[in-house]
């Protein structure tokens, strides 16, 4: 979510945070949650020393220090596959790293964090050889614990296991102990990237959506005159900027993009809808979850385009630059849809604490280290995810993506750091790029 500095949905583990939008034709309307894990074990009394289960031979497989992928002990796995761990997160700096060893891709790994008998609200995130996550979990099935299960898209010799405090934990769960199982059922077949259609749905709608507002509510149909006055009469070629803009950031992946203005998609089409229209005092835009590898293909997202006021900017944006920031916006709560998560990096996409200048500058979908609200190490590559996910256009090499990626220049926006994601209804929303309130607060005009 972008709260007018606001990104997405954060709480990565819950495939869906209750965001239940208006039906559409071809798509179910609700989402099937992930269920409780289980097998985790119990968790020892006492503080449970960092490491493998019932191993007390090296500091390899246990103790302190290991909160770096240098520093990480060593999973030992039983001859079923099967490491079972262990460990106290003392702080909310506490992280406890854990080295899985190689993984082929096709490999299955499930990872089941649990927390029984003690308080504390767990998070667990898998990376990869290079430290880019693949995978990861905060509260599964309405629980503290947490569950990943998910198939390597690629090859690694060095995947990693991170197992900390929910960046979202409240009082009294911030630290506690835990066990954490991890299975690798080896010699799958890699799952085929599979083409997404996303709806721009420009014409409003009633949106019921439980978890984030009281009651239904009604997005009003885009006019660019809602923004501010300077933009009355300029609604067709904005709305056409935008959408130009949102095939630019999804050029390169198999991505197709139908608008309000060509008709739904037909009733056989799966397709995740963005509403573009309305406003909110707090957030630019809001999707529904943060779509882990892009489970549901009917999810929803809403940008807010009433919100992108020119206060909001450090000057008042042309109509070309109004287009790039709400369309760059639309595309990262789309990366959400898809299953991206938040990073730290102007540059990407994914940025959660950007200010508003930044939208309007060239961003794109790269690597870039990971938002402290997943974790506090490793980085989200996510070009490699999209690759991944939904498969790159006929033609393009992720090396090309890369390259065309690496040559930009570096953006100096003068931001200043604001969490993007917000509570609402007891859940943890992702909003996009800070909250109005807090820029509106600092006498800023700028934030995501």
């Amino acid at each position: 979510m972008y709260i007018r500095q606001t990104k997405l949905i954060r709480r990565v583990a819950t495939p869906a945070l209750g965001l239940f939008l208006a039906l559409v034709a071809g798509c179910p309307g609700s989402l099937d949650g992930v269920g409780s894990a289980g097998g985790g074990g119990v968790v020892p009394d006492g503080d449970a020393i960092d490491g493998n289960r019932g191993s007390t031979s090296s500091s390899v497989v246990q103790g302190e220090p290991n909160g770096s992928f240098r520093q990480a002990i060593e999973a030992v796995f039983d001859a079923t596959g099967v490491a079972r761990l262990q460990g106290t997160v003392a702080s909310t700096t506490d992280l406890d790293v854990f080295a899985l060893g190689a993984m082929s891709a096709g490999d299955r790994i499930l990872i089941e964090a649990q927390t029984t008998g003690s308080s504390l609200d767990v998070s667990i995130a898998l990376f990869d050889g290079e430290g880019r996550l693949v995978s990861a979990n905060d509260d599964a099935g309405g629980t503290l614990d947490s569950l990943i299960d998910v198939t390597a898209r690629h090859a690694g010799d060095a995947y990693s296991l991170v197992v900390t405090v929910s960046a979202f934990a409240s009082s009294g769960t911030r630290s506690g102990t835990y066990t954490a199982d991890v299975t690798v059922q080896r010699g799958g077949s890699v799952p085929s990237p599979v083409r997404q259609t996303l709806f721009l749905d420009f014409d409003g709608a009633t949106v019921d959506i439980p978890t984030v507002f009281a009651e239904p509510f009604t997005i009003s149909a885009f006019d660019a005159g809602d923004i501010a006055a300077a933009y009355a009469g300029q609604t067709e070629m904005l709305k056409q900027m935008i959408v130009e803009t949102i095939e630019q950031n999804y050029a390169r992946f198999d991505v197709d993009i139908v608008t309000s203005d060509e008709g739904q998609p037909d009733a056989s089409t799966e397709f995740s809808t963005l509403f573009l229209g309305g406003f909110d005092s707090d957030t630019f835009g809001i999707a529904e979850s943060v779509d882990l590898y892009n489970a549901d293909f009917c999810d929803d997202a809403i940008i807010f385009t009433g919100s992108f006021t020119p206060g909001l900017f450090s000057g008042t944006p042309t109509v070309s630059e109004l287009a790039i920031a709400i369309g760059n916006v639309a595309a990262h709560e789309a990366g959400h849809l898809l299953g991206l998560n938040h990073t730290d990096d102007d540059l990407d996409l994914m940025d959660d604490s950007s200010p508003a200048d930044a939208f309007i500058e060239d961003q794109e979908f790269i690597e870039a280290p990971l938002s402290a609200d997943i974790m506090s190490i490793g980085s989200q590559d996510s070009a490699l995810l999209l690759s991944e996910i939904v498969g790159l256009r006929d033609g393009v090499t992720l090396k090309a993506v890369e390259y065309v990626l690496r040559q930009r220049d570096s953006i100096d926006v003068g931001r200043t750091r604001m969490s993007f994601d917000a509570f609402r209804g007891g859940e943890k929303i992702g909003l996009h790029a800070g909250t109005i309130r807090q820029l509106k607060a600092r006498g800023q005009d700028s934030s995501r």
